[in-house]
Order: C-alpha cells, then structure tokens, then sequence
C-alpha cells in the first residue's frame, strides 16, 4: 500500500523532469539560430500554457518566450516599457501536446526599430528548419492589431 501512496508523486517528479528535458532539448536542436538557443531561460511571458485563442493565427497551445529582464521589459505601472529596445527577440513555442514537444516557433526580432519574423519547423529527426521572412511579410500584417503594444500580442502576467 505505501508504494501506491508515491506512485502519484513519482509520475509528477517524472512529467516535471521531462517538461525541463523537453525545453532543454528544444533548445539543443540543430537548425536554430545560436541567437535563440537558450530560449527556455528567457523571460516567459504567460504564466500557464496560452490556450485561449482557437480563432487566431497561431490557435494551438504556446507559451511565449522574450529575451528581456522584468525590470527592462515592464515600466513602473507594471506595464511594458515601450517600445521595446532595438534587439528584442520574442519567441513563441507552438506546443503539440499529444508529442510533449514544441513542434513550430515563430520568432519576432526588433531591428531598427522594425520587427522582422521568422518562424523554425521541427523536421522527424528533431531538428529546425528555417523560414526567414523579414519584416513585409503576412505576419506584420496580423501585428498591426496590436501597434498599441508595439506589435506583441501576448501581455505580461504577473506572477
């Protein structure tokens, strides 16, 4: 019987022990750019996995990634300080849920202050392939919805 009690608790140890392995094999995948290896360690935006958005252009579960410190990215109302400095990456992990594994992410990059895309297809042997696509692109066009926000999206969830 006590063994039955730790079962729960071993099964728990085992999915969190995976979900690091998962972002740390994310980031290890060949064909990703060295600028956004270490994503995972990044500033997560949203606190539980995005659900919520089954209309949008990405309408699969992500979580959302910047490569900014809190004090950086938020102003003193709690707030983004904008607009977000030249070099801002923001990454969104496309999650296939039924794999445990991030199987699409888009990148947005702040160049001049521009924001140029990309987004990194997972191929069946793990690794990236890439799909540079500027800043005049399909996926500008979406942002424009959100120029108040200096084209994000996806808002800072306090913690």
């Amino acid at each position: 019987m006590p063994l039955l009690r730790l079962v729960p608790r071993f099964i728990l140890v085992a999915v969190l022990a995976c979900s690091n392995v998962l972002g740390i094999a994310v980031a290890l995948a060949p064909g990703l750019p060295v600028s956004i290896t270490d994503y995972p360690k990044w500033t997560r935006l949203n606190i539980d996995r995005v659900t919520a958005n089954p209309t949008g252009a990405h309408p699969q579960s992500k979580d959302v990634y910047v490569n900014l410190d809190v004090a950086v990215l938020l102003d003193d109302g709690g707030g983004y300080a904008l607009p977000f400095p030249d070099g801002t990456v923001l990454v969104k992990e496309r999650n296939d849920v039924s794999r445990l594994l991030a199987d699409r992410l888009y990148v947005m990059e702040k160049q001049g202050a521009r924001w140029e895309y990309a987004f990194y297809d997972r191929q069946a042997d793990g690794s990236f392939s890439a799909s540079e696509l500027g800043a005049d692109n399909f996926c500008h066009g979406c942002h424009t919805g959100a120029r108040a926000t200096d084209f994000v999206f996806t808002p800072f969830e306090r913690r």
